[in-house]
C-alpha cells in the first residue's frame, strides 16, 4: 500500500526531531567528559607552528599568521604580508625580535611594523621553506627541498649531502649544547637523521634503531639526550638517543604497542616538570610521566586528534596547535592530569 505524502512528511519530521535531540544528547554527553579549564581557540584552524613573544603567542598555519593574547586567550593581531603568506610551516624570533616566517612560497619576516618577503636573487628563497632554527650564535638556519642554509656575517652558506645532510629535503634543524647540529629529513624510504659536530657526522635510520626513516619532530633538552619522532601513515614511533664516549646511540624506542596514542609521532615536547608529550597524526596526544601513560583525545577537550606543535608559556600553561584549532590548558589543570 502506497504511503500518503502527508504521512511520509510527518514521519520524516519526527525522524528529524528525534535525530536533532539525539545529536544534542550525544554532544552534551561528549562535552561533559571534557576536562575542566581546557579551552579551544578557533580561528586559527590548521596550526603548524607556535612561538611566544612576551604576551603574544604567534600561530602559523594554512591561513597565515595570527597573534593570540595569552591572557585574554583570543586573537589580537593578524599579520598581513606583502605578498600574502599561507601554509606556514615554521616561525622563529631572532635577536632583533623579528618574526621569521617559513611558508610554501619562501621566506618572509615581520619587524613589528610590516611583513615582507625576504629579498634575494637566489630562487631557493622563493620556493617552499620547511623549517627555521636560530642557533646559539644567533644565526638563522633554514631547511628546504634543496638543502639547508645558515645566515652568516658573510651571507648565506648552503649545505648539501656532502656536508653531512641525510638528504637534500630538510624539514628539521636543531643544535645541542655541544654546538652539534641535527638535521632531519622526511622523504622515506631514504630520510633519516644526521648529527654533525666538527665536520664529523653520524647518520640514524631504521638500520641502526629508528622506528621509521620519516623524521617528523625533534626535542633536545638534556645535554646528552635527544627525542626524535618518526612515522608515515600507520607506522612509526619515537626514539631516545643518548650520547656516550663514542657518539650517539638509540637507547629506547616507543611505539603504539607500549603507550603512544598512535603509530606516527607528529610532535614531541617535554615540559618543565619533565613530562614527555607525544602528539600523533590522527589519534590524539600521549603523556608520559615517569612510567605512567595517559592518552588525551577530543573527548577530553583536544581541538583535533592531529597534534602538530606544543609550547609551554612563562606561567606553565600549555598550548597545543592542532589540525583544527589551538588548545589552552591552564597550569593547575596540567598538574592534575597525573591524578586522573
Amino acid at each position: 500500500m502506497k504511503m500518503k505524502p502527508w504521512r511520509f512528511l510527518l514521519l520524516l519530521g519526527i525522524f528529524v526531531i528525534l535525530s536533532v535531540e539525539l545529536l544534542g544528547l550525544m554532544r552534551r554527553n561528549f562535552q561533559s567528559k571534557r576536562r575542566p579549564g581546557w579551552q579551544i581557540i578557533r580561528p586559527p584552524h590548521e596550526v603548524s607552528a607556535l612561538v611566544l613573544q612576551n604576551q603574544i603567542l604567534w600561530s602559523g598555519g594554512k591561513d597565515g599568521v595570527v597573534g593570540i593574547d595569552i591572557q585574554k586567550r583570543e586573537i589580537v593581531k593578524t599579520i598581513t604580508c606583502d605578498p600574502p603568506v599561507n601554509f606556514v610551516q615554521a616561525l622563529v624570533l631572532d635577536r632583533q625580535n623579528w618574526l621569521w616566517i617559513a611558508h610554501n612560497k619562501g621566506l618572509s619576516y615581520y619587524d613589528g611594523q610590516r611583513c615582507q618577503a625576504y629579498q634575494s636573487d637566489d630562487s631557493r628563497f622563493r620556493e617552499p621553506i620547511n623549517t627555521l632554527y636560530l642557533d646559539r650564535q644567533g644565526q638563522l638556519w633554514i631547511g628546504t627541498w634543496q638543502g639547508a642554509a645558515v645566515k652568516e656575517k658573510a651571507g648565506w652558506r648552503w649545505l648539501g649531502m656532502a656536508d653531512g645532510l641525510p638528504d637534500l629535503m630538510i624539514n628539521l634543524i636543531a643544535q645541542d649544547s655541544q654546538g652539534g647540529m641535527w638535521f632531519g629529513s622526511s622523504v622515506a624510504p631514504r630520510g633519516g637523521l644526521n648529527y654533525c659536530l666538527k665536520k664529523t657526522c653520524q647518520k640514524f635510520s631504521t638500520s641502526n634503531g629508528l622506528p621509521h626513516n620519516n623524521i617528523t619532530s625533534l626535542w633536545i633538552k638534556d645535554s646528552n639526550k635527544v627525542w626524535v619522532g618518526t612515522g608515515f601513515f600507520d607506522r612509526g614511533g619515537a626514539a631516545q638517543l643518548e650520547a656516550n664516549n663514542s657518539g650517539w646511540v638509540v637507547r629506547k624506542t616507543l611505539t603504539a604497542a607500549n603507550g603512544l596514542a598512535g603509530a606516527k609521532v607528529r610532535s614531541i615536547y617535554q615540559d618543565r616538570q619533565g613530562v614527555l608529550w607525544l602528539g600523533s597524526e590522527n589519534d590524539g596526544l600521549a603523556r608520559l610521566a615517569g612510567e605512567n601513560w595517559l592518552t588525551l583525545t577530543e573527548a577530553d577537550g583536544l581541538a583535533n586528534q592531529e597534534v602538530k606543535v606544543m609550547l609551554e608559556d612563562q606561567a606553565g600553561n600549555f598550548w597545543i596547535g592542532t589540525k583544527d584549532g589551538v588548545n589552552y590548558i591552564p597550569a593547575e589543570q596540567l598538574l592534575k592530569l597525573g591524578d586522573k
